[in-house]
């Protein structure tokens, strides 16, 4: 198992002793070799682990946990620190005692009272020995010959195939546990073999259209123990990363399908919205802001995000709002500026094909490397594709700024942020850093944004072709 990050969260306040009923857990615990200490109790939650309580330790090793009926169920970790820590499952069995080694931690685990647990600890071994035999298979077919390769790609196969069966064979006589639980929500589906169309051929799409109808079988959204599971949020990052096509209505709306499948859970829907906000909104695939806004619309704008607070809601409602004009396909906000002869000139002016809205500063060292890149592409594309550039400067200088265009030899239309009477740019823009680009046709919609100098031109030229497409 990968070394484990535990992050601080208020998850619990002080514990108050109360008296155990008969559905109240009841947790013992004792490690050899460890005494007068103090081990923490964590669980995981989506992609993160943290911390639920500090156990003490006494001179024997023992220590315990004891929690209400309504404790959330699912997987939990006691740590002795960020090397050293095992796992245990918290569901229906309600009292039993886990022993182990402090330095065999999972390998002398002794299990009692707790058939889920022990359920537990042999999937674990079996997985161990299994994946053990297939990096030994794996390392050796890094230096095998074409016969042995084959051989040994077969025996990979068939471990995999085993561990397949292994899972679901646990899961079938084991139905009512937690490991039947998170077996279905880690497994993907088995695809049958396409249908064969009237033309007699297989049907190509089957796959894709097969596998993404069924990725969510056997998962209930509605089920809250998924969030304290290891694997829920690899899945559904998985799957709206790798599997559903990357465009913006897809994704949306699939978004939208899979928190109203969670909205019946107050816990479930809080992390779908939150997850679908957190992806989206640090989503460097251009044109994915729209579906952030489009999160924050439908689910903070409307007041159903009722776990945020005051202040964190009008920061999210005002970064949307500020988003919403900058969409890919709106139509760009008109700045006039002053030019470096004391000229205004307006943005909406400009008569071009195509025009690259260039943000700079003359002390930015990526400007340095960036502009350079930019210029030739200019000098390229100015005449065969109407390409302008509407260059703003941040810097207040004007010797500066005038030094600087001199010195880069830029020869497309400068002008000044600070001396403008359309607002700030900053806000109308979203721009906290240099250089920032955008894209704009010749009705000045925005097409493109935040491209890497080097994929400008790529981008216009695909962007004729699909033009001249339609």
């Amino acid at each position: 198992m990968k070394r484990i990050n535990i992050f601080l969260f208020l998850l619990a306040g002080i514990c108050f002793p109360f008296k155990l009923s008969a559905q109240d857990y009841d947790i013992r615990f004792k490690i050899h070799g460890l005494h007068d200490t103090v081990c923490l109790l964590a669980n995981y939650y989506g992609s993160g682990t943290y911390i639920k309580d500090t156990l003490k330790v006494d001179a024997s090793g023992k220590f315990s946990y004891h929690a209400p009926a309504g404790f959330p169920r699912g997987v939990y970790i006691i740590v002795l620190n960020d090397k050293n820590f095992f796992e245990l499952i918290i569901n229906n069995d309600r009292k039993f005692s886990m022993e182990t080694e402090r330095g065999n931690l999972i390998g002398a685990m002794k299990i009692t009272s707790s058939p889920e647990n022990k359920l537990f600890y042999e999937y674990m071994e079996y997985n161990r020995v299994r994946y053990g035999d297939l990096q030994k298979l794996q390392n050796r077919l890094k230096t095998s010959g074409k016969k042995d390769s084959a051989d040994m790609e077969g025996q990979i196969r068939d471990i995999n195939k085993d561990i397949i069966r292994y899972k679901l064979d646990m899961a079938q006589k084991n139905p009512s546990s937690f490991m039947a639980f998170m077996i279905h929500a880690m497994q993907e589906p088995e695809v049958p073999e396409a249908p064969v169309l009237p033309n007699g051929r297989r049907d190509s799409t089957f796959f894709y259209k097969y596998f993404k109808a069924h990725f969510w079988d056997g998962t209930d959204f509605t089920d809250d123990r998924l969030l304290r599971t290891p694997v829920f949020s690899t899945k559904l990052t998985r799957y709206f990363d790798q599997i559903l096509i990357q465009n913006t209505d897809t994704l949306i709306k699939e978004c939208d399908r899979l928190i109203a499948l969670s909205k019946p859970n107050s816990d479930m829907f809080k992390y779908m919205v939150w997850f679908m906000t957190s992806h989206y909104e640090t989503s460097e695939i251009m044109g994915f802001d729209r579906i952030f806004v489009h999160i924050i619309d439908t689910y903070y704008a409307t007041g159903q995000a009722t776990w945020v607070n005051r202040t964190v809601l009008e920061n999210i409602l005002r970064k949307a709002n500020r988003i919403r004009p900058l969409l890919i396909g709106e139509t760009a906000p008109n700045m006039i500026m002053l030019d470096t002869n004391n000229h205004l000139v307006s943005m909406n002016s400009i008569v071009s094909r195509y025009l690259i809205l260039l943000f700079w500063d003359p002390d930015c060292g990526h400007c340095e490397q960036e502009l350079p890149k930019l210029k030739s592409i200019y000098d390229r594309l100015k005449e065969t594709m109407g390409l302008e550039i509407f260059a703003v400067c941040s810097d207040s200088s004007m010797v500066k700024w005038k030094n600087a265009i001199i010195k880069k030899k830029m020869s497309w239309i400068n002008v000044d942020g600070p001396r403008t009477i359309t607002g700030d740019y900053h806000e109308l823009y979203d721009i906290t850093t240099t250089p920032v680009i955008y894209i704009l046709n010749e009705k000045k919609q925005i097409i493109a944004k935040n491209l890497p100098v080097e994929r400008i031109e790529d981008f216009l030229q695909n962007f004729e072709r699909l033009k001249k497409g339609r």
